[in-house]
């Protein structure tokens, strides 16, 4: 767009020159030319924002120069001039495209309205041109990203009519577009959905309301196909529900993996626990002596192989009972107990390996203590695990200590939890907490690690470099029994001043519904 540059088309030389010397007078910029044909050969040279264009000139009148202007250059604003008493060809001339005209003689201030409101115009229109430019190419760009995705979408008006698909759609049901749209929703693909359920897009079209995470399965030409789904309703500007969309995921990869993980589950349990039971038999006959008389050397490998056996079946069985959590499966029984009495005797199994270790084990239980929900079996092999821990990464002459005692008011241990490993919300929460502790003066771990430990297969830096090492299983289970007993758990420490460990269970029996 060159700005301010008009054309003036007259064969009236005196005329022109006034034009002239007026516009450029407000800030325009001219050029003239004497009639239709030099008229027609300017605008092929250059760029202008408006022709003025007298009617009557010689060679080529002006409605013949307005003529193959609009057919050339379609864009082109023209105000054209005619002498008083000839305004019904000016009005024709209209018809034809010109946006105004002008009568001559004319005053100066009109004429310069009329060109100001002819560039305006011009303006106008190149601007909603650009506009509708752009919007075409995000509506082109979109619609390549919406046919590129390998989803599945679908959109639907608001009486269940498909309005939209993308490629990958026609791909899985085996139907060209052309042939899906208008179609009812029902009619689209076969489900599983039982009977009286409804698919997504129809919740959503009743509701008005997105359906996250829907999961079934369609029937097509490729078969029976799992699919993970989320819906959403369509608005128009004012707000008002004109139909939904729905983007559809094949899962059938994510499903052939989850069945391999079952499989090496089983393959764990079965296949790696039977050999391992095995050699922890032939271990015992060996050490007892019935295959012969063995020295206190061979006697102290033996040990140390069986006690490499155990950890192994801890692990596994640590790796099996996690997958149980995740699955849904694992099976708990809460009931009323004392923590004192657990904690003692948990204490107590772990008195000998402390004292050869030579490490301090010491209890700090406050009396009295209410009795809380607990899954024995869980909570038992949870603190072992702490403590295990704490046996492993605290050198000799070191301490731990366990304690416990009530918390009634969460708010204030908030800042003592490392960012990232529980939403906010919940140290909102109101309500009595057991607290136990296992404090000890070992290697510690940096703090950054601390957000992470609980993981699977993830060990604190210092920990995977040091002489006693893990599986990074042990706490991954530690936090799904503490989820599934609707507690908290976490670690305070820093390097070679030791870790504090944190367990807050609810005591109201309500929260463990």
């Amino acid at each position: 767009m060159i700005d301010g540059k008009i054309l003036i088309a007259d064969d009236e030389t005196d005329i022109s020159l006034i034009l002239k010397l007026q516009l450029e007078d407000a800030g325009y910029r001219t050029v003239r030319v004497k009639d239709g044909v030099e008229a027609l050969d300017a605008l092929a040279r250059e760029k202008f924002e408006l022709l003025l264009l007298d009617i009557k000139m010689p060679r080529m009148d002006g409605l013949q120069v307005l003529k193959r202007a609009r057919e050339a250059w379609p864009s082109m604003v023209v105000v054209m001039m005619t002498a008083h008493g000839n305004e019904e060809i000016a009005v024709a001339a209209m018809k034809e495209g010109a946006v105004d005209y002008i009568s001559k003689p004319f005053s100066n201030e009109d004429m310069l309205k009329r060109v100001e409101r002819a560039i305006a115009y011009n303006r106008t229109l190149q601007e909603n041109q650009r506009l509708q430019e752009a919007l075409a190419a995000e509506q082109k760009k979109t619609e390549a990203i919406l046919q590129g995705m390998a989803e599945l979408l679908v959109a639907v008006d608001i009486s269940g009519k498909i309005i939209s698909i993308n490629r990958m759609t026609e791909y899985v049901l085996g139907e060209r577009r052309e042939a899906l749209l208008g179609k009812n929703l029902d009619e689209l693909f076969a489900t599983d959905l039982p009977p009286g359920a409804e698919l997504p897009l129809r919740k959503v079209l009743a509701s008005g309301s997105a359906a996250i995470d829907n999961s079934y399965t369609i029937t097509g030409p490729l078969g029976e196909i799992p699919v993970l789904s989320s819906a959403s309703p369509l608005y128009d500007s004012s707000g008002h529900l004109i139909g939904a969309v729905e983007i559809i995921r094949d899962i059938s990869s994510i499903k052939a993996l989850e069945r391999e993980r079952e499989d090496f589950v089983s393959m764990l349990s079965h296949d790696l626990k039977n050999p391992i039971t095995a050699i922890v038999g032939s271990l015992d006959l060996v050490r007892e002596g019935r295959l012969g008389a063995i020295n206190k050397d061979q006697r102290e490998f033996i040990e140390s192989a069986e006690e490499s056996c155990s950890e192994m079946v801890e692990m596994i069985n640590s790796l099996l009972d996690i997958h149980k959590f995740e699955a849904g499966r694992m099976i708990m029984k809460f009931n009323p107990e004392k923590p004192q009495d657990i904690l003692e005797k948990i204490i107590a199994q772990y008195s000998t390996a402390a004292e050869k270790g030579e490490i301090k084990l010491t209890s700090a239980i406050a009396a009295g203590l209410p009795e809380c929900n607990l899954d024995r079996s869980t909570f038992i092999r949870m603190m072992g695990n702490i403590l295990s821990n704490a046996l492993k990464f605290t050198p000799e002459k070191g301490s731990i200590t366990v304690a416990a005692d009530l918390v009634t008011e969460l708010s204030g241990l908030a800042k003592n939890i490392p960012a990232g490993l529980y939403p906010p919300a919940i140290m909102a929460q109101s309500g009595s907490y057991l607290r136990i502790t296992v404090k000890d003066s070992g290697v510690g771990m940096p703090k950054e690690s601390l957000g992470a430990i609980f993981d699977r297969f993830v060990q604190a830096k210092n920990r995977r470099e040091g002489k006693s090492r893990g599986s990074g299983l042990g706490l991954a289970f530690c936090r799904k029994v503490m989820d599934a007993h609707k507690g908290l758990i976490w670690a305070e420490s820093e390097e070679d001043k030791g870790s504090v460990f944190t367990v807050l269970l609810p005591l109201a029996p309500e929260s463990m519904a």
